[in-house]
């Protein structure tokens, strides 16, 4: 029976994909729900508007369309880039889990998770992937180092 331990090394390759993941696909679904609170606030305000516009008063909501005009980050314009980014981050993160516990074997996923993280990068923006730098890192390390395994074995 195999006793295998996690080592920091995967701990952090799991936890910096997870948060990149989470990095990626929150900005989309925040601004989602900013249009949405812009759009349910213009419908509850649109008839004092009318009455101030009729009284000379021009009032809209500039606070919500500023604060929605001013953090729109690229992956909010097209939610499908940040879904496939998502995708991309969370096979490059499996990939690396199975191949950890293989330090002769798994030549194909430990070529593979760092490409799919390097795409993922591109596709998520310089910004969010900042955070999946590290976790990049340890895959490409332990592509040119095939015996550097994350997590050790005891006989």
């Amino acid at each position: 029976m195999k006793n295998n331990t996690v080592t920091p090394a995967l701990a952090l390759l799991v936890l910096d994909v997870a948060l990149g993941v989470a990095c990626v696909l929150l900005p989309p679904v925040v601004m989602g729900f900013v249009g949405l609170l812009r759009e349910v606030f213009g419908v509850l305000v649109l008839p004092f508007s009318f009455l101030f516009g009729l009284a000379g008063w021009s009032s809209d909501l500039s606070s919500l369309s500023s604060m929605h005009d001013g953090l729109v980050p690229v992956t909010t314009t097209h939610p499908l880039y940040a879904i496939m980014a998502a995708g991309l981050l969370g096979v490059g993160g499996v990939c690396s889990v199975l191949a950890c516990n293989a330090p002769e074997g798994a030549k194909l996923e430990r070529a593979i998770a760092p490409v799919l993280t390097a795409l993922a990068i591109v596709m998520a923006g310089w910004d969010p992937g900042l955070i999946v730098v590290p976790a990049f890192i340890l895959q490409i390390l332990c592509f040119w180092y095939p015996t550097l395994s994350f997590s050790f074995r005891r006989p």
